[in-house]
């Protein structure tokens, strides 16, 4: 066995987590911004999730810009604030929706964006956590799906046609970056940018496309593509083996197309976690493991970091239609499930001990909320393993 890899622990459900208590949201059917919509409404809850992630153990933050888009901030009606009864007056709205309320035009929606990622930075300044650790962030940039209305992250169903494309893909992509990209002061403080819960492999070729042609020095990030596996098949949601998506994500191509920081799974039922990542290991392998005369030290070296985060539902499945979590008759029966954290833990110890990933991000999905990243993060301090180790804390 090589020498330990790092792990670190990402943050959890921000969704899910607001519509936990205390905070009991309740997303807009309306609006395809959900979590996002915190950043007009009450950036202070907002706040108090990122800092409850933090104080729970959590070294990365993900931004509440998963489902931001500039099309979505133009079709959410605006909210009644006393800033926006303000602009009404001076008569500076200029987008309106179908059914004529006034909603956020393009330049009220890059400003609204952009405060996402000082909102989560703060939040290790405010933590009354004394644990000692690097502070990052992670520009969190959901599938193009994601933004829909309803939400399509879990079918692929794309619509217009041209959403189906690499190049239509690319483009759209590539305006929402550029929406933090273009202002200096916000990309400083951005660590990581992350494409998550990504259903169709042409997307995966459209991100990478997009970071070719902007993340550029002196002001490159570390990056990660995720991707979504609902199917029982283990398949994305457009039917692409895990071979077909690692080979999208690794194909060696250049400055065309760099490899990306890391790869991994997201949004996923953890049931699937660990017969879905030995896939990703086996494409991964046949990909950069090519070279005979490496040791195995040099053939970690070539290999990214994994990050997963599956979700925590146990048993539950989300309804896009009705915006709504339900029961799964046959989980149900099942009974009670094992605890995520306990589960979660020993997926990740395997999966370090099989020494292949330079290091591994591990963090929650839907339904995971601080305390289970606390608990996951007490298990993994508990386990006595030489494979990895625990980057701060």
């Amino acid at each position: 066995m090589s020498s330990k890899i790092p792990i670190r622990c990402l943050d959890a459900g921000l969704g899910t987590t607001l519509e936990s208590p205390p905070h009991n949201a309740k997303f807009k059917a309306d609006s395809s911004l959900w979590s996002s919509d915190f950043l007009i409404t009450s950036p202070k809850t907002l706040s108090g999730v990122h800092r409850a992630f933090v104080e729970a153990g959590s070294d990365v933050l993900l931004t509440a810009t998963y489902q931001a888009s500039l099309e979505g901030f133009a079709a959410t009606r605006r909210a009644e604030t006393p800033q926006s009864a303000s602009n009404n007056k001076q008569e500076q709205v200029s987008n309106t929706s179908q059914d004529g309320s006034a909603t956020y035009n393009q330049e009220e929606a890059v400003v609204l964006m952009r405060t996402a990622v000082p909102l989560a930075k703060q939040a290790f300044s405010d933590s009354q956590s004394t644990k000692s650790k690097s502070e990052q962030i992670a520009l969190s940039l959901g599938a193009y799906g994601a933004t829909m209305q309803p939400s399509t992250e879990y079918s692929g169903d794309y619509k217009p046609e041209n959403m189906r494309t690499v190049e239509g893909l690319l483009d759209w992509h590539e305006k929402r970056l550029k929406v933090f990209r273009d202002d200096n002061a916000t990309w400083d403080d951005v660590d990581f940018v992350s494409f998550e819960t990504l259903p169709v492999l042409q997307e995966v070729q459209a991100v990478r496309l997009v970071m070719a042609k902007h993340n550029t020095t002196p002001h490159s990030r570390e990056w990660w593509i995720s991707c979504v596996f609902p199917n029982d098949d283990l398949t994305l949601p457009d039917g692409s083996p895990v071979s077909a998506v690692v080979e999208a994500m690794l194909t060696d191509q250049g400055d065309r197309a760099p490899r990306p920081w890391g790869i991994g799974i997201n949004c996923t039922d953890i049931k699937k976690l660990d017969k879905l990542l030995r896939q990703y290991e086996t494409a991964a392998q046949s990909i950069l493991d090519t070279d005979s005369a490496l040791d195995a030290s040099a053939k970690r070296a070539q290999w990214p970091w994994l990050v997963t985060y599956p979700d925590g539902a146990q048993g539950s499945v989300y309804n896009t239609e009705s915006q709504q979590w339900e029961i799964d008759p046959q989980m149900k029966a099942k009974g009670p499930q094992r605890p995520w954290h306990e589960e979660l833990a020993e997926i990740i110890t395997k999966t370090a001990e099989r020494g292949h990933w330079k290091g591994i991000l591990v963090g929650g999905c839907c339904k995971t909320m601080p305390d289970d990243i606390r608990k996951l993060r007490s298990q993994l301090a508990a386990i006595e393993s030489d494979a990895y180790y625990l980057e701060s804390g």
